[in-house]
């Protein structure tokens, strides 16, 4: 037996597969990290299943295709996932041995899993930009859940542009938007107050007779 034939040799072998592979699927990597992942498991294939048995071939090139549409059609990673899953079969039952099998079955996991520290020094790929949010929103990173622009419009004076029936169009310093009253039927050309924010949801109410909706 060589040493590649070995649970140990046999695990370092599909270790680095797997983490080529989950590379490939994660980051541009250019197709190298493919190709290193497909010619290592070429490489077991031989190893452990010299007669070429057609169902170990199967399940791992079924395996793999599953992988490849994900990341060029699909990409929300279900397929990716149960293509892995077929993969690790297809790579331990044909080593006829529990104690090999269980080395390199914990090794094409860990391979998996270092795959994803790719994404810490390369390029990851477009669909994880759509399907990963990149940071924390918050307020001292210069988000909030409420567009700052409209939480500072809370206690500023207009007027309304068209009537609001309870939705229309305010004027607020020069600026339009789409405002709300609390259910009551506005005129145009009322002077206004806002009164808060939801979002981009605002909420006026119509200041009394004798307030100018115009802020000197």
């Amino acid at each position: 037996m060589t040493f590649f034939e070995s649970g140990l040799g046999s695990g370092l072998i599909v270790f680095l597969a797997g983490m080529f592979l989950v590379t490939e699927f994660l980051v541009k990597s250019r197709g190298l990290a493919g190709i290193a992942g497909l010619g290592l498991l070429v490489f077991y294939s031989m190893l452990h299943n010299p007669e070429m048995n057609l169902w170990m071939i199967g399940i791992l090139l079924i395996g793999l295709a599953m992988l490849v549409l994900d990341g060029k059609f699909i990409q929300d990673g279900t397929l990716a996932a149960i293509g892995l899953v077929l993969m690790l079969i297809g790579l331990v039952i044909p080593t006829g041995d529990w104690m090999v099998g269980t080395v390199v079955g914990g090794m094409w996991i860990l391979g998996i899993l270092c795959g994803f520290l790719s994404l810490k020094v390369l390029p990851r790929r477009d669909m994880w930009d759509r399907m990963v949010l990149k940071s924390t929103l918050t307020r001292e990173g210069g988000y909030s859940s409420i567009n700052s622009k409209y939480r500072d419009l809370v206690g500023k004076k207009g007027v309304t542009v068209t009537d609001l029936r309870p939705t229309g169009t305010i004027e607020i310093e020069g600026e339009y938007y789409s405002g709300v009253s609390n259910g009551v039927w506005v005129k145009k050309d009322t002077p206004l107050q806002v009164i808060s924010v939801d979002g981009t949801r605002i909420l006026i109410e119509p200041l009394e007779e004798g307030e100018s909706g115009n802020p000197e």
